[in-house]
């Protein structure tokens, strides 16, 4: 049967900078798989697109005073560039407002429908409202601490836990923009009636046992919780408009996924959605498994006209150094600029070689120097590069024939088109690391042949050598395209192949074709290099520290419940702290700066996991933080706005 395939990258929010992170989840995956299926002839799309509405965005405008669609603009041309610069071959790269009127159409029909089919129903909620900004504040407007770990919470998600919650729910909350403690007030709402699909939902999961594990296992978990209805509207302008309810918009991770079939509906594909024979594929990373498993297959279904997903592709993350790309912190590998720094073709290679499908993956600049220089350039590059020396020096540059090959040059073929046609099979089922795996097996065993061989000792053999070689070259430069597509450009270029067809790869190479200019194709990175790529990444900071060394301390907001001198010292202060569930003692130089009258009651920062040591015959139990200028005044670091104590700093 042949299938039409609609692939899709998970949108990413427009607010953010693209990292390699991003290109490993969702980005880079979904290229490789849909420029294959395009080489074997499959009909096929690749959309994608910036998710742009949400609060998010009207907070950085507002941060930086420009109308929210400048920022929207502006963020996604940034994208623009990076998406291009990794040579992602999508049928269109487009975002949730850019779509304009196209999308406000779609997710609005969509919602009528739903609500046709008694999906959707209404009722009064409680929200939390700021009276001193008077409006309903949006979830990222608010940020508290988590009911379930205690940890730091934004109005609809913890940030440790990951646990979705309800504005309401969050303890101790405030509006970001002044700090007010929000009040509750009512306010009606759309809500989706997700709990009637549960059953349904179950049974498909279930059915879908092609889907990775942990897309899977994280649906079932879910629905083995219990689904519960879901609040699909909010009080805010930014957002694509609810028709029955003035003043309010769609929730944005209702009119998020939608975003694919608006982008399809752009390149007049969006008849592929209404196909039983379509095939939607969704690549993502792991955090976006319940919208892609749950939330968007339930609206689906609720609506009633559209194809389900076929498979769900959810990696883990890939980090950098311990911890999460962080561009503030100047941590992470950033997508354009990688690009200044080294070709596309060595991230993307690096990329799909150590793909986190089972576990989070860390970057380290020792793995990526020993993926480029051993794979990249003395497997791939170095088994071409020879090929082609060998046909200039000894062969006048042009193909040889197969004339002369023995059983032995035939096995060398049939075993590199064996690694071929596995490559095949792995890339139709999306194990795009092991696909590529095969494809380097080619080149190991064209160099395994080469040195065996030595025909550069029997002029003889040269011509059946050379011709064997050029077959397996031929198939690398078909067999690339999907992961390092600039690279294999330039091999079949170099050895006069004009198609990337797949099923053209095993053709007999054209003898008598002259070989084109060529040079190696990749570049070592020694010591010195490597280093200097850290450090432009880094900033080049001989004092700056690891990630995971910072996580290690342990920083906490604490009240100075009493303070008096240590006797006999003039500059020691001893200070007795409140953090809320527990109390410490400390020792602080600040007795020159600070009166005991003039501390007490002030709420500080306090490093809870120093070692204690004693001074003066006092243990002090942590350490308080101050600033001191050139001219040596000092300053205890406080806080701006009513926190908890006990809070961490982060």
């Amino acid at each position: 049967m042949a299938y039409k395939y609609i692939v899709t990258s998970a949108l990413p929010y427009v607010n953010y900078e693209l990292h390699l992170g991003h290109f490993a989840g969702c980005l880079l995956p979904a290229d490789v798989y849909s420029r294959f299926l395009k080489q074997k002839g499959e009909k096929c799309v690749y959309v994608c697109g910036t998710d742009e509405y949400g609060t998010p965005s009207t907070i950085e405008a507002e941060k930086e005073g420009i109308p929210v669609e400048e920022l929207v603009r502006k963020n996604h041309e940034k994208q623009l560039q990076a998406v291009k610069g990794f040579n992602l071959d999508l049928d269109i790269f487009s975002g949730t407002s850019l779509a304009g009127e196209e999308h406000v159409k779609t997710v609005q029909e969509m919602y009528e429908r739903m609500k046709a089919n008694n999906y959707i129903y209404k009722k009064e909620i409680e929200q939390l409202y700021c009276p001193k900004c008077e409006r309903f504040l949006p979830d990222r407007y608010i940020q508290g601490t988590c009911p379930y770990c205690g940890g730091k919470a934004r109005g609809d998600q913890c940030e440790e836990c990951n646990k979705v919650l309800d504005p309401t729910e969050i303890q101790e909350p405030k509006c970001i923009v002044c700090g007010t403690t929000p009040e509750i007030r009512k306010t009606e709402h759309a809500f989706f009636e997700l709990s009637k699909l549960e059953d349904q939902l179950k049974e498909w999961v279930e059915n879908n046992k092609h889907w990775p594990a942990n897309a899977r296992n994280t649906a079932l978990a879910w629905i083995k919780q219990g689904l519960r209805d879901r609040d699909i509207t909010r009080n805010m302008s930014w957002g694509v408009p609810v028709p029955d309810l003035p003043g309010q918009v769609f929730y944005v991770w209702f009119d998020a996924p939608i975003g694919y079939i608006t982008f399809t509906k752009q390149i007049d594909r969006e008849n592929w959605w209404h196909d039983a024979n379509t095939r939607i594929v969704h690549f993502l990373g792991k955090d976006n498994i319940p919208f892609h498993t749950i939330m968007f297959p339930a609206m689906l279904m609720a609506d009633g006209t559209y194809t389900l997903p076929y498979q769900v592709v959810a990696q883990e993350y890939l980090n950098y150094s311990g911890g999460k790309f962080s561009k503030s912190a100047r941590r992470g590998l950033f997508a354009l600029d990688v690009l200044e720094l080294l070709p596309a073709d060595y991230w993307r290679y690096y990329i799909i070689s150590v793909l986190p499908t089972s576990h989070d993956t860390d970057f380290t600049w020792e793995d990526f120097q020993q993926k480029i220089n051993s794979e990249l350039n003395d497997t791939l590059g170095n088994f071409v590069h020879r090929t082609l020396i060998f046909t200039k020096k000894f062969l006048e540059n042009r193909i040889p024939g197969p004339e002369g090959l023995t059983p032995e040059d035939e096995q060398v073929i049939a075993d590199a088109e064996a690694a071929f046609r596995k490559a095949e099979e792995l890339l139709y089922n999306i194990r795009l690391k092991e696909a590529l795996d095969r494809v380097m097996e080619i080149a190991r065993i064209g160099n395994r042949y080469l040195t065996r061989e030595e025909p550069w000792k029997n002029k003889d053999r040269m011509a059946p050598v050379v011709h064997t070689c050029l077959r397996l070259v031929k198939m690398l430069g078909i067999a690339l395209d999907p992961f390092i597509p600039e690279s294999a450009g330039r091999i079949r270029e170099w050895i006069g192949v004009d198609t990337k067809e797949w099923d053209k790869a095993l053709e007999p190479i054209k003898a008598g074709t002259q070989v084109g200019e060529f040079k190696p194709l990749f570049s070592k990175l020694d010591n010195k290099k490597i280093e200097e790529l850290r450090r432009k990444v880094e900033g080049g900071d001989e004092n700056v520290i690891e990630y995971s060394d910072f996580e290690k301390l342990d920083l906490r907001i604490a009240r100075v419940e009493s303070a008096e001198k240590v006797q006999g010292a003039d500059k020691l202060l001893k200070l007795d702290l409140d953090l809320g569930e527990e109390k410490r003692t400390v020792v602080a130089g600040i007795a020159p700066y600070y009166s005991p009258e003039e501390i007490v009651g002030k709420k500080i920062v306090y490093l809870k996991n120093l070692k204690p040591r004693k001074l003066r015959g006092i243990e002090s139990q942590g350490m308080i933080l101050a600033a001191e200028d050139e001219e040596g005044r000092v300053a205890l670091l406080t806080v701006d706005r009513e926190i908890g104590l006990g809070a961490k700093v982060e």
